[in-house]
Protein backbone atom coordinates (compact mmCIF):
# COMPACT_ATOMS: atom_id res chain seq x y z
CA UNK A 1 0.00 0.00 0.00
CA UNK A 2 2.88 2.60 0.78
CA UNK A 3 4.18 1.41 -2.55
CA UNK A 4 0.86 2.23 -3.94
CA UNK A 5 1.09 5.77 -2.36
CA UNK A 6 4.84 6.88 -3.76
CA UNK A 7 3.38 5.58 -7.35
CA UNK A 8 0.38 8.58 -7.09
CA UNK A 9 2.68 10.91 -5.49
CA UNK A 10 5.45 10.40 -7.85
CA UNK A 11 2.46 10.48 -11.56
CA UNK A 12 1.17 13.76 -9.53
CA UNK A 13 4.61 15.35 -9.32
CA UNK A 14 5.06 14.78 -12.89
CA UNK A 15 1.70 15.44 -13.64
CA UNK A 16 1.89 19.17 -12.08
CA UNK A 17 5.29 19.66 -12.48
CA UNK A 18 5.98 20.39 -8.67
CA UNK A 19 5.81 18.82 -5.43
CA UNK A 20 3.50 21.49 -4.09
CA UNK A 21 1.04 21.47 -6.33
CA UNK A 22 0.63 17.58 -6.09
CA UNK A 23 0.56 17.77 -2.19
CA UNK A 24 -2.22 20.05 -2.51
CA UNK A 25 -4.27 17.56 -4.72
CA UNK A 26 -3.72 14.69 -2.51
CA UNK A 27 -3.80 16.13 0.67
CA UNK A 28 -0.84 15.63 1.96
CA UNK A 29 2.42 17.95 2.84
CA UNK A 30 4.87 18.71 -0.14
CA UNK A 31 7.76 17.11 2.20
CA UNK A 32 5.57 13.75 1.83
CA UNK A 33 5.67 14.09 -1.55
CA UNK A 34 9.41 14.64 -2.01
CA UNK A 35 10.20 11.03 0.48
CA UNK A 36 7.23 9.16 -1.44
CA UNK A 37 9.68 10.10 -4.41
CA UNK A 38 12.89 9.82 -2.57
CA UNK A 39 11.70 6.30 -1.31
CA UNK A 40 10.38 5.28 -5.13
CA UNK A 41 14.28 6.42 -6.32
CA UNK A 42 15.84 4.32 -3.03
CA UNK A 43 13.80 0.89 -3.78
CA UNK A 44 14.89 0.98 -7.46
CA UNK A 45 18.28 2.20 -7.49
CA UNK A 46 17.83 5.28 -10.08
CA UNK A 47 17.19 8.75 -10.52
CA UNK A 48 13.71 10.21 -11.07
CA UNK A 49 13.92 13.89 -11.43
CA UNK A 50 16.66 16.56 -12.71
CA UNK A 51 15.23 18.84 -9.52
CA UNK A 52 16.35 23.04 -9.57
CA UNK A 53 15.23 25.11 -7.62
CA UNK A 54 12.20 26.34 -9.37
CA UNK A 55 10.94 23.23 -11.16
CA UNK A 56 11.68 19.39 -12.16
CA UNK A 57 11.96 17.34 -15.03
CA UNK A 58 11.71 13.72 -15.48
CA UNK A 59 15.10 11.25 -16.64
CA UNK A 60 15.13 8.97 -19.07
CA UNK A 61 14.41 6.33 -16.12
CA UNK A 62 11.87 8.37 -14.80
CA UNK A 63 9.82 9.30 -17.68
CA UNK A 64 9.94 5.20 -18.24
CA UNK A 65 7.91 4.55 -14.45
CA UNK A 66 5.77 7.72 -15.16
CA UNK A 67 4.48 5.69 -18.67
CA UNK A 68 4.08 2.27 -16.61
CA UNK A 69 2.87 3.91 -13.42
CA UNK A 70 -0.14 5.93 -15.07
CA UNK A 71 -1.26 2.74 -17.01
CA UNK A 72 -1.30 1.32 -13.32
CA UNK A 73 -3.51 4.11 -11.81
CA UNK A 74 -5.68 3.89 -15.28
CA UNK A 75 -6.31 0.40 -15.18
CA UNK A 76 -6.89 0.77 -11.22
CA UNK A 77 -9.29 3.68 -11.56
CA UNK A 78 -11.02 1.66 -14.58
CA UNK A 79 -11.19 -1.49 -12.26
CA UNK A 80 -13.24 0.19 -9.58
CA UNK A 81 -15.43 2.13 -11.92
CA UNK A 82 -16.50 -1.20 -13.14
CA UNK A 83 -16.84 -3.04 -10.09
CA UNK A 84 -19.33 -0.14 -8.62
CA UNK A 85 -20.92 0.06 -12.26
CA UNK A 86 -21.38 -4.26 -11.25
CA UNK A 87 -22.91 -3.39 -8.32
CA UNK A 88 -25.63 -0.54 -9.37
CA UNK A 89 -28.80 -1.67 -11.06
CA UNK A 90 -29.59 -1.92 -15.02
CA UNK A 91 -29.70 1.45 -16.72
CA UNK A 92 -29.45 2.80 -19.95
CA UNK A 93 -29.39 2.26 -23.85
CA UNK A 94 -29.18 -1.21 -24.74
CA UNK A 95 -28.17 -1.79 -28.13
CA UNK A 96 -29.89 -5.56 -29.37
CA UNK A 97 -29.54 -6.90 -32.60
CA UNK A 98 -31.56 -10.64 -33.30
CA UNK A 99 -33.06 -12.26 -36.20
CA UNK A 100 -36.43 -11.29 -37.59
CA UNK A 101 -37.93 -14.72 -36.56
CA UNK A 102 -36.54 -14.84 -33.27
CA UNK A 103 -37.31 -10.83 -32.89
CA UNK A 104 -41.06 -11.04 -33.88
CA UNK A 105 -42.15 -14.56 -32.13
CA UNK A 106 -40.14 -15.03 -29.12
CA UNK A 107 -38.22 -10.95 -28.06
CA UNK A 108 -41.42 -9.25 -28.99
CA UNK A 109 -43.93 -10.80 -26.92
CA UNK A 110 -41.05 -10.75 -23.71
CA UNK A 111 -40.40 -7.27 -23.86
CA UNK A 112 -43.56 -5.76 -21.54
CA UNK A 113 -42.48 -8.03 -19.27
CA UNK A 114 -38.47 -7.21 -19.26
CA UNK A 115 -39.50 -3.24 -18.95
CA UNK A 116 -41.60 -3.52 -16.37
CA UNK A 117 -38.98 -5.53 -14.37
CA UNK A 118 -36.12 -3.07 -15.91
CA UNK A 119 -37.87 0.59 -16.50
CA UNK A 120 -34.08 2.08 -16.56
CA UNK A 121 -32.76 0.58 -19.63
CA UNK A 122 -33.70 1.84 -22.84
CA UNK A 123 -33.82 -0.83 -25.76
CA UNK A 124 -32.79 0.02 -28.94
CA UNK A 125 -33.43 -3.63 -31.24
CA UNK A 126 -32.29 -4.33 -34.68
CA UNK A 127 -33.92 -6.88 -36.40
CA UNK A 128 -31.46 -8.03 -38.91
CA UNK A 129 -30.98 -11.74 -40.21
CA UNK A 130 -27.15 -11.19 -41.45
CA UNK A 131 -24.17 -11.74 -39.47
CA UNK A 132 -23.49 -8.52 -37.53
CA UNK A 133 -20.44 -7.27 -36.56
CA UNK A 134 -20.94 -6.23 -32.80
CA UNK A 135 -17.91 -4.35 -31.89
CA UNK A 136 -18.20 -2.29 -35.32
CA UNK A 137 -21.77 -1.77 -35.22
CA UNK A 138 -21.60 -0.63 -31.36
CA UNK A 139 -24.10 -3.74 -30.51
CA UNK A 140 -24.26 -4.58 -27.42
CA UNK A 141 -25.55 -7.64 -27.35
CA UNK A 142 -27.24 -10.50 -30.09
CA UNK A 143 -28.80 -13.13 -30.74
CA UNK A 144 -27.31 -15.58 -33.39
CA UNK A 145 -27.66 -18.97 -34.92
CA UNK A 146 -25.23 -21.79 -35.59
CA UNK A 147 -21.76 -22.09 -34.10
CA UNK A 148 -19.77 -19.19 -32.60
CA UNK A 149 -16.89 -18.68 -35.03
CA UNK A 150 -15.75 -15.36 -33.84
CA UNK A 151 -13.05 -15.76 -31.29
CA UNK A 152 -13.87 -11.85 -29.90
CA UNK A 153 -17.84 -12.98 -28.82
CA UNK A 154 -18.04 -14.72 -25.82
CA UNK A 155 -21.60 -16.06 -25.45
CA UNK A 156 -24.44 -18.03 -23.81
CA UNK A 157 -26.50 -21.32 -25.25
CA UNK A 158 -30.45 -20.41 -24.81
CA UNK A 159 -30.83 -23.93 -27.30
CA UNK A 160 -31.25 -26.11 -29.98
CA UNK A 161 -33.28 -24.98 -32.57
CA UNK A 162 -35.91 -26.85 -33.97
CA UNK A 163 -37.78 -26.42 -37.21
CA UNK A 164 -41.10 -28.69 -37.95
CA UNK A 165 -42.67 -29.65 -41.46
CA UNK A 166 -46.47 -29.38 -40.76
CA UNK A 167 -49.73 -28.91 -42.96
CA UNK A 168 -52.79 -27.49 -42.33
CA UNK A 169 -55.12 -30.76 -41.75
CA UNK A 170 -57.58 -30.23 -44.52
CA UNK A 171 -53.80 -30.21 -46.53
CA UNK A 172 -53.08 -33.68 -45.64
CA UNK A 173 -56.71 -35.04 -46.64
CA UNK A 174 -56.42 -33.55 -49.88
CA UNK A 175 -53.14 -34.80 -50.28
CA UNK A 176 -51.91 -37.63 -48.30
CA UNK A 177 -49.68 -37.89 -45.41
CA UNK A 178 -46.38 -37.91 -46.48
CA UNK A 179 -44.23 -41.01 -44.77
CA UNK A 180 -40.99 -40.06 -46.00
CA UNK A 181 -39.39 -36.64 -46.71
CA UNK A 182 -38.91 -38.31 -50.09
CA UNK A 183 -43.05 -38.07 -50.43
CA UNK A 184 -42.80 -34.13 -50.45
CA UNK A 185 -41.21 -34.22 -53.88
CA UNK A 186 -45.12 -34.65 -54.69
CA UNK A 187 -46.42 -32.14 -52.47
CA UNK A 188 -46.70 -28.21 -52.66
CA UNK A 189 -44.03 -27.26 -50.38
CA UNK A 190 -43.49 -23.59 -48.91
CA UNK A 191 -40.30 -22.26 -48.80
CA UNK A 192 -38.34 -19.17 -46.67
CA UNK A 193 -35.87 -16.71 -48.21
CA UNK A 194 -32.97 -14.84 -46.11
CA UNK A 195 -34.19 -11.27 -47.54
CA UNK A 196 -30.23 -10.30 -46.85
CA UNK A 197 -28.98 -12.74 -49.43
CA UNK A 198 -32.25 -14.07 -51.06
CA UNK A 199 -30.62 -18.11 -50.32
CA UNK A 200 -33.49 -20.30 -50.09
CA UNK A 201 -32.96 -21.93 -46.37
CA UNK A 202 -32.82 -25.73 -45.95
CA UNK A 203 -35.26 -28.26 -44.50
CA UNK A 204 -33.80 -29.85 -41.63
CA UNK A 205 -33.95 -33.50 -42.23
CA UNK A 206 -31.41 -35.57 -41.43
CA UNK A 207 -29.84 -38.17 -43.77
CA UNK A 208 -30.24 -39.80 -46.39
CA UNK A 209 -32.57 -36.60 -46.93
CA UNK A 210 -30.86 -33.26 -46.31
CA UNK A 211 -30.30 -32.90 -50.36
CA UNK A 212 -33.62 -32.94 -51.08
CA UNK A 213 -34.75 -30.91 -54.18
CA UNK A 214 -38.04 -29.90 -52.75
CA UNK A 215 -40.81 -28.49 -55.45
CA UNK A 216 -40.82 -24.20 -54.84
CA UNK A 217 -44.71 -23.67 -55.10
CA UNK A 218 -44.40 -20.66 -52.61
CA UNK A 219 -41.56 -18.52 -51.09
CA UNK A 220 -41.80 -16.18 -49.44
CA UNK A 221 -39.36 -14.00 -47.46
CA UNK A 222 -41.42 -13.18 -44.00
CA UNK A 223 -41.83 -16.67 -42.03
CA UNK A 224 -45.10 -15.74 -40.73
CA UNK A 225 -46.16 -15.28 -44.40
CA UNK A 226 -45.32 -19.03 -44.66
CA UNK A 227 -46.84 -19.76 -41.32
CA UNK A 228 -50.18 -18.35 -42.59
CA UNK A 229 -50.29 -19.73 -46.22
CA UNK A 230 -49.77 -23.75 -44.53
CA UNK A 231 -52.46 -22.43 -42.44
CA UNK A 232 -54.59 -21.78 -45.65
CA UNK A 233 -53.86 -24.96 -46.75
CA UNK A 234 -51.49 -23.76 -49.38
CA UNK A 235 -48.69 -26.38 -48.96
CA UNK A 236 -46.13 -27.88 -46.38
CA UNK A 237 -44.05 -25.39 -44.33
CA UNK A 238 -40.65 -25.85 -42.66
CA UNK A 239 -41.12 -23.62 -39.54
CA UNK A 240 -39.00 -22.98 -36.29
CA UNK A 241 -41.01 -24.95 -33.84
CA UNK A 242 -41.87 -21.56 -31.71
CA UNK A 243 -43.51 -19.92 -34.78
CA UNK A 244 -45.79 -22.93 -35.59
CA UNK A 245 -46.62 -24.09 -31.47
CA UNK A 246 -49.85 -22.13 -31.88
CA UNK A 247 -51.23 -22.92 -34.66
CA UNK A 248 -50.68 -26.53 -33.30
CA UNK A 249 -52.38 -25.91 -29.98
CA UNK A 250 -55.36 -24.37 -32.03
CA UNK A 251 -55.65 -27.43 -34.58
CA UNK A 252 -54.93 -25.36 -37.17
CA UNK A 253 -51.48 -27.16 -38.51
CA UNK A 254 -50.31 -30.91 -37.82
CA UNK A 255 -46.71 -32.01 -37.10
CA UNK A 256 -45.55 -34.39 -39.88
CA UNK A 257 -42.13 -36.16 -40.44
CA UNK A 258 -41.40 -35.25 -36.73
CA UNK A 259 -39.13 -38.33 -36.73
CA UNK A 260 -37.22 -37.10 -39.74
CA UNK A 261 -36.06 -33.40 -38.14
CA UNK A 262 -32.45 -32.45 -37.06
CA UNK A 263 -31.77 -29.16 -35.31
CA UNK A 264 -30.54 -26.34 -36.90
CA UNK A 265 -27.90 -25.64 -34.36
CA UNK A 266 -27.81 -23.41 -31.35
CA UNK A 267 -29.27 -20.53 -30.75
CA UNK A 268 -27.11 -17.79 -28.61
CA UNK A 269 -26.64 -14.65 -26.91
CA UNK A 270 -23.42 -13.18 -27.43
CA UNK A 271 -21.19 -9.97 -27.15
CA UNK A 272 -17.99 -8.64 -27.26
CA UNK A 273 -15.48 -10.27 -25.22
CA UNK A 274 -13.23 -7.32 -24.37
CA UNK A 275 -16.04 -5.67 -22.98
CA UNK A 276 -17.54 -5.67 -19.16
CA UNK A 277 -20.78 -7.82 -18.65
CA UNK A 278 -22.64 -4.31 -17.83
CA UNK A 279 -25.44 -4.59 -15.56
CA UNK A 280 -27.72 -3.94 -17.99
CA UNK A 281 -26.37 -6.46 -20.46
CA UNK A 282 -26.13 -9.18 -17.51
CA UNK A 283 -29.97 -8.47 -16.70
CA UNK A 284 -30.81 -8.67 -20.54
CA UNK A 285 -28.84 -12.45 -20.72
CA UNK A 286 -30.39 -13.81 -17.56
CA UNK A 287 -33.83 -12.44 -18.58
CA UNK A 288 -34.10 -14.13 -21.90
CA UNK A 289 -32.63 -17.23 -20.99
CA UNK A 290 -35.00 -17.87 -18.17
CA UNK A 291 -37.74 -16.99 -19.84
CA UNK A 292 -36.87 -18.76 -22.78
CA UNK A 293 -36.39 -21.96 -20.62
CA UNK A 294 -39.37 -22.17 -18.73
CA UNK A 295 -41.21 -21.93 -22.42
CA UNK A 296 -39.50 -24.91 -23.91
CA UNK A 297 -39.13 -22.97 -27.19
CA UNK A 298 -36.67 -24.76 -28.23
CA UNK A 299 -37.96 -28.37 -27.68
CA UNK A 300 -39.34 -30.48 -31.16
CA UNK A 301 -43.06 -31.01 -30.88
CA UNK A 302 -44.46 -34.12 -31.76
Amino acid sequence: MENFRSIKAFVHAVELNSYAAAARVLGVSPSAIAKSVARLENELGIRLFHRTTRSIGLTKEGLFLYERCKFILDEVRNTKALIAETRSSPRGKLHVSVPHIFGHSLLMPLLPKFLAQFPDVQLDIDFEDRVVDLIAEGIDVAVRSGELADSRLVGRKLGEQYFVVCANPAYINAHGLPDTPADLLNHHCIHFKYPSSGRIAAWSFRKPYENLDLPRNLIFNNTHAGLRAAVDGLGVAHLPVYVAEQAFQQGLLIPILTDFMLPLGAMTLIWPSNRHLSPKVRAFSDFISSELAAGRHFLPKN
